[in-house]
């Protein structure tokens, strides 16, 4: 059996903590009362300086994901998006940019709601959070395309992991902001969509992810235009969408495995009726 390749723990840990220290910075300017916002009129969402600087770290830890992934032997074989630029022709890897900048973006989004109670402890959780998706994210989705079968459904299951964790703070952060449905539906569609095709790309059947996981996005964020209309925390609104997504995203995925049948949509229905049962009793006791 041919052994797995190792990732370059050297570079991921030395891109880790540029990313950490950059967000350290983001947050302490984040707190400063005289922070630069963008006023886009009307009902517009204000935008801070902070995101403008979490764009810029996302930028460069989508670079270098792409520039990790595509080190793996086994990105020789697959077919990849190209950019072409006259002669020249440039190929890139955008569906392993999703969990490295998401990983980011949602820590950023999430643990801030946190930072009038917490204080520096919600930095500390945000950028200790922060780093270790991140470091998961480059390592598992390294591991997901071994050659070994059980060494890549390992780190497969860590990657859905990762990704439902990622969709619990996200579906939260945006739920918190109550922000309009042309805004928060188009926010929790969209991360949605990135989130369903994070997970879907790992299956045999590769044509037609992107509508599929459209599909799940345009489904979330009609439940956002729903959830508009219930108050209730933030968290559980977050976890409410976390089961929706769960149930679409894992149904889609046996579909694509070809595994889908009438024993598993009872299974996924029981279990997200129960789930959202419980969301439901804990908001009304």
């Amino acid at each position: 059996m041919t052994p797995s390749t190792k990732p370059r723990y050297d570079r991921i840990v030395s891109l880790v903590l540029l990313v950490i220290i950059g967000m350290a910075v983001i947050f302490v300017i984040d707190l400063s009362p005289a922070t630069f916002r963008v006023l886009l009129g009307g009902d517009l969402p204000v935008i801070t300086v902070s995101w403008l600087l979490i764009a810029s770290l996302v930028l460069v830890t989508s670079t270098g994901a792409d520039v990790f992934i595509r080190a793996h032997p086994t990105m020789q074989t697959r077919s990849l998006p190209t950019l072409r630029l006259g002669r020249f022709e440039l190929e890139f890897a955008p569906g392993f940019w999703i969990l490295p900048s998401l990983s980011i973006i949602t820590s950023f989004g999430f643990f801030r709601l946190f930072s009038a109670a917490l204080q520096s402890l919600a930095i500390v959780i945000a950028l200790g959070a922060a780093g270790v998706l991140l470091l998961v994210s480059f390592i598992a989705q390294h591991y997901a395309l071994d050659r070994a079968t059980q060494v890549r459904e390992r780190a497969q299951l860590v990657l859905q992991i990762t990704t439902y964790a990622l969709a619990f703070a996200g579906f939260s952060a945006i739920y918190y902001a109550r922000l309009r449905f042309l805004y928060g539906g188009v926010l929790v569609g969209t991360l949605a969509t990135l989130l369903a095709y994070a997970l879907l790309q790992w299956s045999a059947q590769r044509k037609g992810l992107l509508a599929l996981s459209a599909c799940i996005g345009v489904a979330l964020g009609e439940t956002m235009w729903a959830l508009n209309y219930w108050a209730t925390p933030f968290l559980l609104g977050g976890l409410t969408l976390l089961v929706i997504f769960y149930i679409a995203s894992g149904t889609m995925q046996h579909y694509l495995q070809q595994r889908l049948s009438r024993q598993v949509l009872v299974e996924y229905g029981v279990l997200g009726s129960a789930l959202l049962a419980g969301v439901v009793f804990f908001t009304f006791r």
